[in-house]
């Protein structure tokens, strides 16, 4: 049987794009680079949704329906544990949640305005409506994800040095001794469509959207 990556070059690539993006993303907030951040922000929000599109499309053990269990599932690992060779069932959790709050911190972004250096490029696409809620999402939304990341990190840990399963090593690499899919990974040009048309996409609801009334 050949042995095959657990997790593929795109899905690799994307999940170290990440912890860099997020960092520079907290960095430019903190010290007022608001043009940067957006840049930044462009880029994860279409590596998100990319991912997010994988978890369809994408290699056999980046697709959600094959790694995503029932809260059930949940608890019987919890319970006995078990191999997996993707995801476990708290990883699956784990990373299917961090992908939602990190699509929800850059579309709130598109709507938000900081009344002082920023204003979202879609901000005043509906009338300014939804301008408050979407502040306040973002802010809410980012000490959330702080939590879960924290979290996410501290189970990483655990796994990797307590437990002694080489999680680092396995996403940097696609596959350890004792994990490797049987299954062949998709070409990463579909990855790379993907990222393209959902890019194209942001960028043209950019410079299609309105500017600020004068009122504002």
């Amino acid at each position: 049987m050949t042995a095959h990556p657990v997790w593929d070059v795109p899905s690799r690539f994307i999940h170290w794009c990440f912890p860099v993006g997020i960092g520079l993303m907290w960095w430019t907030g903190e010290t007022g680079r608001m043009e940067l951040h957006s840049y930044v922000a462009y880029v994860l929000l279409t590596l998100v949704t990319t991912r997010i599109a994988l978890g369809f499309v994408g290699s056999y053990h980046s697709r959600f329906h094959n790694f995503v269990v029932s809260p059930a599932g949940v608890v019987a690992y919890l319970r006995g544990g078990g191999q997996f060779v993707g995801h476990n069932p708290l990883g699956a959790l784990s990373t299917l949640t961090l992908l939602l709050l990190i699509l929800a911190q850059g579309i709130s972004g598109l709507f938000s305005i900081d009344d002082v250096s920023f204003d979202g490029p879609l901000a005043y696409t509906f009338d300014g409506q939804f301008i408050d809620l979407a502040t306040e999402w973002h802010d809410t939304n980012w000490s959330i994800l702080q939590l879960l990341i924290s979290m996410h990190l501290a189970a990483i840990a655990w796994y990797q040095w307590r437990k002694r399963q080489p999680m680092v090593q396995t996403m940097w690499r696609g596959q350890s001794a004792d994990r490797a899919s049987e299954h062949a990974p998709v070409h990463p040009g579909r990855a790379v469509g993907v990222g393209a048309v959902v890019a194209v996409c942001l960028w043209l609801a950019i410079i299609w959207a309105p500017e600020a009334p004068s009122y504002y």
